[in-house]
């Protein structure tokens, strides 16, 4: 077992060495840190596996890579900052349309905040300057497509957040699904008939902002900067070689995936986690019931949270033995030396895997729901935004984790359910099995994305990867043709069991009128005979 282990690890590490240096451009415009752990050790990998890699990134946004070209976009946190500064940025959350126009003019802004930066105009005018490859966020930046074609290059993307319709779509993976939509606001969770019926509109929905909204925005960005046709644009769509999803089948919510969406959920576990201070180190140690430990991620601080959230979380607390690891960065009052140990930047990954730590509260960020399950410890999640929301919800299929509405937390319920968790070992069992099926796998998520990276740079072409519906007619596509036979089946067989049915009814009837006659002509005979007798005695 062993040698043959050994074996799988040379030829691994063998076949990584034999990747083919290219250049690589990447387009990474995230405003936020959390993406960006996801990224930069691919980044550092393809550095390392000898890549010439150019990132496009916001200023400041992430720290220089040893390696790395870096293009900063200044106007990316320019237009992030105007965004929130927005005064009507409450109308973002009124509806979808309104969700789905604001975020049309947000991501024109970002389009054309990168194609029309110094440092890319730069390498575009370059007829020295060559790609390989474009690597960039699979979402609705079309307009940045026309990098693959500008340089004839690989188009590679990156789903940091989970996998949706659009994903699908790119990856040529068109299945019909109403179980993974772009936005959750307002999307059910449950899967009642009411519900599909409902997801179904909701997803009709957003395919209508596609179409309406975010790539006619997109459409005039391409076609300023790269003087292309919109089709061009929509061709371009279905140019993605490989799409790396942020996720994995043993997080529940299993997915029919074609070849070319490889998950690599934990990828960035591979970089070394924070180790912990001796201060801090001690407290867990020496917690005799345990430690919870409560973080809302590194991209919401915790000032910003409502009071009806956080004073039922510090009355809860009270009421329980446990001791409380908080990553704030506010001192809200706690003894840190007893109960509570506040932090505003916590070794998360260290704490997790520390074996007194019972609980996990968590708002549902990606990137700390794989940390808990990677370290096997269940969870009570308080979702605030986007796809918080249906990734604590497989979380709790999973029977690993609990969940409350963050926006009506009661300090009751909230003890309760904290409770319940630590006190049913159904939880805990759960989460180390569901950590060692995560940990299960035949490369590192970190390998796995190496190696499909450079299988797109080694066959360009992977149209035998992608589903193609124009080979397939639509009666086919969709199993309609199944469906219609089965339709005239059981039609076939309902229409005889009613025709039989009318028949016998009728048959039925008709015995029913002429017995009705019939007594109906006795009745008058006899009523004859009777007129004649009394007349007979009359006379």
């Amino acid at each position: 077992m062993r040698l043959g282990s050994a074996w799988l690890a040379l030829s691994l590490l063998l076949h990584l060495e034999l990747g083919q240096a290219a250049n690589i451009l990447t387009v990474f415009p995230y405003r936020l840190p959390s993406p960006f752990q996801m990224v930069r050790p691919l980044v550092r990998a393809l550095v390392d596996r000898g890549h010439k890699v150019t990132m496009v990134s916001p200023a400041g946004l992430p720290a220089d890579i040893q390696g790395v070209r870096h293009i900063r976009v200044p106007m990316l946190n320019k237009n992030m900052q105007d965004f929130l500064d927005n005064e009507n940025l409450l109308e973002f959350f009124g509806s979808k349309w309104q969700e789905g126009i604001m975020t049309a003019k947000a991501l024109y802004d970002v389009s054309y905040a990168i194609l029309s930066a110094d440092g890319v105009k730069k390498i575009m005018q370059d007829k020295s300057e060559r790609f390989d490859m474009i690597m960039m966020e699979a979402s609705h930046l079309d307009a940045l497509y026309g990098l693959a074609e500008f340089y004839n290059a690989t188009l590679v993307g990156v789903a940091c957040m989970n996998a949706n319709w659009n994903v699908d779509y790119l990856a040529g993976n068109s299945a019909p699904s109403v179980f993974e939509p772009i936005s959750p606001m307002g999307y059910a969770l449950d899967d009642s008939l009411i519900s599909r019926w409902h997801n179904w509109i909701y997803i009709t929905e957003e395919k209508l902002l596609e179409n309406l909204v975010y790539r006619p925005a997109q459409a005039r960005v391409f076609k300023k900067f790269f003087g292309y046709s919109a089709e061009k644009m929509v061709q371009l769509r279905k140019r993605f070689s490989v799409i790396l999803v942020n996720s994995h089948f043993s997080m529940g919510g299993v997915r029919a995936n074609v070849p070319n969406i490889i998950e690599v959920g934990g990828l960035h576990l591979s970089e070394p986690s924070e180790p912990c201070s001796a201060e801090l180190k001690r407290f867990l140690d020496e917690a005799e019931h345990g430690v919870i430990y409560l973080s809302m991620g590194q991209d919401v601080l915790v000032k910003y949270l409502p009071d009806n959230m956080q004073k039922p979380l510090l009355e809860a607390f009270a009421r329980l033995k446990q001791r409380v690891v908080w990553r704030s960065e506010l001192s809200l009052g706690a003894n840190k030396s007893e109960k509570f140990f506040i932090i505003e930047n916590a070794p998360q990954r260290q704490l997790l895997s520390h074996p007194n730590v019972r609980l996990f509260i968590t708002h549902g960020g990606k990137l700390s729901v794989m940390e808990a399950i990677d370290s096997g410890v269940p969870m009570l999640g308080l979702p605030l935004f986007y796809d918080q929301f249906p990734s604590l919800h497989r979380a709790h299929l999973t029977g690993t984790t609990e969940v409350l509405d963050a926006n009506a937390l009661d300090a009751d319920i909230l003890t309760k359910t904290i409770k319940k968790i630590l006190g049913n070992p159904r939880y805990a069992i759960k989460a180390k099995e569901m950590s060692k099926t995560f940990r299960d796998r035949p490369m590192s998520p970190l390998e796995t994305a190496i190696w499909w990276t450079e299988y797109a740079l080694r066959h360009p072409n992977t149209e035998h990867m992608r589903l193609n519906e124009e080979e397939i007619p639509i009666i086919r596509y969709y199993r309609l043709d199944s469906i219609f036979t089965f339709g005239i089946r059981v039609g076939s067989v309902l229409g005889t069991i009613i025709f039989l049915g009318w028949r016998l009814y009728q048959i039925h009837r008709t015995r029913q009128r002429r017995l009705l006659e019939k007594q109906r002509m006795l009745m008058q005979i006899q009523l004859q005979i009777n007129i004649q007798i009394a007349e007979l005695f009359n006379s």
